[in-house]
């Protein structure tokens, strides 16, 4: 067998494993395992370390691709690795709108049963805020403090003003009508409690198709320049070529093809997990 045959079996093993491997249970976990262990990392760091961690990796695929090829082709492989950094980012975004759409349903449920127990909307919100976790659990504990220190229309507007989601926008208009004397608050936490528990499966279902596509974007990319990489140690003619000026400028071609491909399926997700 030829170094040219084993190239070519081994690129179609490749783009075969790319292609089905994620459409089976087992690869769709395999996926999500690695992502969400990629993912994991900057929750644990600060709050600036995303876009530090996104920076490295740009600059090392430039660094790469410039030290073994040449600066032009740097340039791909920087495009190539923010496009990957840019898919596991609308993982991330996803990850973070679906915990705080859980945790908005949550308080939205909780104040609908404190709704028909408490004597009034501020003891409600005293009663329910204890029992919300997460990010949107410390802002409703803190609207409940400063509800004893000041309005709760205020209070309320600054959890909104925390949060920055639609749902907690409409909890925000339930509390403020229910405070100026809205007789039918009951009913609105109730309604509000159903659209909370609709939004939250909105966006699981939205979550799941994103935690599927977006690594597999990023493995179809590396696998990509993975494939012309080994094409180019293998045939030292066609190595020769690419390293050349004219075979670096269609590298850039290609990588900057590949970006655009890849940017109209990741850019409406980057848009919708907002």
């Amino acid at each position: 067998m030829t170094a040219q045959t084993l190239v070519v079996v081994v690129a179609g093993v490749a783009l075969g494993a790319v292609i089905w491997w994620p459409a089976s249970s087992g690869g769709r976990s395999g996926l999500r395992f690695a992502s969400m262990a990629i993912l994991s990392l900057p929750r644990r760091l600060s709050s600036w370390s995303g876009p530090v961690i996104a920076a490295s990796v740009v600059a090392l695929g430039f660094g790469v691709g410039a030290v073994l090829v040449g600066v032009v082709t740097g340039m791909g492989a920087a495009a190539l690795a923010g496009v990957c950094v840019w898919a596991f980012a609308v993982q991330a975004r996803s990850r973070r709108a679906l915990v705080e759409t859980d945790e908005l349903a949550q308080l939205a449920g909780v104040l609908a049963n404190q709704a028909l127990v408490a004597p009034t909307v501020v003891q409600a919100v005293r009663e329910a805020a204890p029992l919300v976790s997460g990010r949107v659990g410390i802002a409703a504990r803190q609207m409940a403090a400063e509800c004893e220190t000041g309005g709760l229309v205020e209070a309320a507007s600054r959890f909104a003003a925390t949060i920055r989601r639609p749902l907690a926008e409409m909890v925000v208009t339930m509390l403020s009508e229910a405070f100026r004397g809205g007789s039918q608050w009951v009913n609105l936490a109730s309604v509000l409690a159903d659209e909370a528990a609709e939004a939250a499966e909105t966006a699981r279902h939205f979550h799941r198709q994103v935690a599927a596509l977006m690594p597999q974007v990023a493995v179809t990319v590396v696998m990509a320049a993975g494939m012309v990489a080994i094409t180019g140690f293998a045939a030292r003619d066609v190595g020769a070529w690419l390293i050349s000026a004219t075979g670096q400028q269609l590298l850039l071609v290609l990588a900057l093809l590949i970006v655009v491909l890849c940017a109209r399926v990741v850019a409406p997700a980057w848009r919708a997990a907002r």
